[in-house]
């Protein structure tokens, strides 16, 4: 496993990145070229090669993810607002209802 965000300095090595991608095949990376960057949390398959961690751990590529799934908001939909609506009325309808309740018995 690849511990942090770097580049290859020496070696070549067949990583999978589908945690990452998604993509399902290894990838080949070697040290020099443009294939030369790797990403921590994925996994070397086969291979050997020597990372230079080129990036703090707080400002990782997964970090910044997972601050961008924390961070979203989804909106709702139109439906889910009109259900809300109708539902708020019901329920200021409903204590109306029960909080005069007691004083139509009197009459």
């Amino acid at each position: 496993m690849i511990p942090g965000d770097g580049e290859i300095i020496e070696g070549l090595a067949s990583i999978d990145e589908s945690a990452i991608t998604g993509e399902s095949a290894p990838v080949l990376k070697e040290a020099s070229g443009d294939l030369s960057s790797v990403t921590g949390g994925t996994l070397v398959v086969s291979g050997e090669i020597k990372v230079k961690i080129s990036v703090n751990p707080e400002e990782s590529f997964l970090e910044k993810m997972i601050s961008l799934v924390e961070g979203a908001e989804r909106q709702k939909t139109p439906n889910e607002i009109a259900l809300n609506t109708v539902l708020v009325s019901l329920t200021i309808i409903f204590l109306i209802v029960v909080i005069t309740l007691p004083f139509s018995q009197n009459i």
